[in-house]
C-alpha cells in the first residue's frame, strides 16, 4: 500500500476522568503524516463529512459552513446508542439494511 486514510477523529479517546477528548479531532492526521516518511505511506486527508440534503448529499464540513448550509449529523456515540435502543436511525446515515444487521448482532458488531 502507497496511501492511508486517517479519517476525522481517528485517535478519538476520551478521559475517563472528565470524558474530555484526550487528543483533538484531527491529531491522528497530523500524527500519521508526521511519520508517513517512516512508515513508507502517503497519509491522505479526510475531512469530516456532513449530510446537507437529498440534492447534494454529503460535502466536507468545511464547505456546509462557508456556504452557509444546515447540515444533519449523527455521531457514531448517538448512531449506537439508537441501534440499542431500536430507535429510528435515519437512511441518510445508514442503509436500512444495515442497521438490521447491526441491531441482530447487537454489540458484537461494535467490537
Amino acid at each position: 500500500a502507497t496511501h492511508f486514510i486517517i479519517g476525522r477523529d481517528m485517535a478519538g479517546t476520551k478521559s475517563t476522568i472528565t470524558g474530555d477528548d484526550f487528543y483533538g479531532a484531527y491529531d491522528a492526521q497530523e500524527t500519521g503524516k508526521k511519520h508517513s516518511a517512516e512508515l513508507g505511506v502517503t497519509v491522505t486527508h479526510y475531512e469530516n463529512m456532513v449530510y446537507v440534503g437529498p440534492e447534494e448529499g454529503y460535502v466536507q464540513e468545511s464547505e456546509a459552513k462557508k456556504q452557509g448550509k444546515k447540515v444533519a449529523k449523527l455521531s457514531g456515540t448517538e448512531f449506537r446508542r439508537r441501534l440499542r435502543s431500536g430507535e429510528e436511525i435515519p437512511e441518510w446515515f445508514a442503509f436500512k439494511s444495515v442497521v438490521d444487521i447491526l441491531r441482530k448482532a447487537g454489540d458484537k458488531a461494535f467490537c
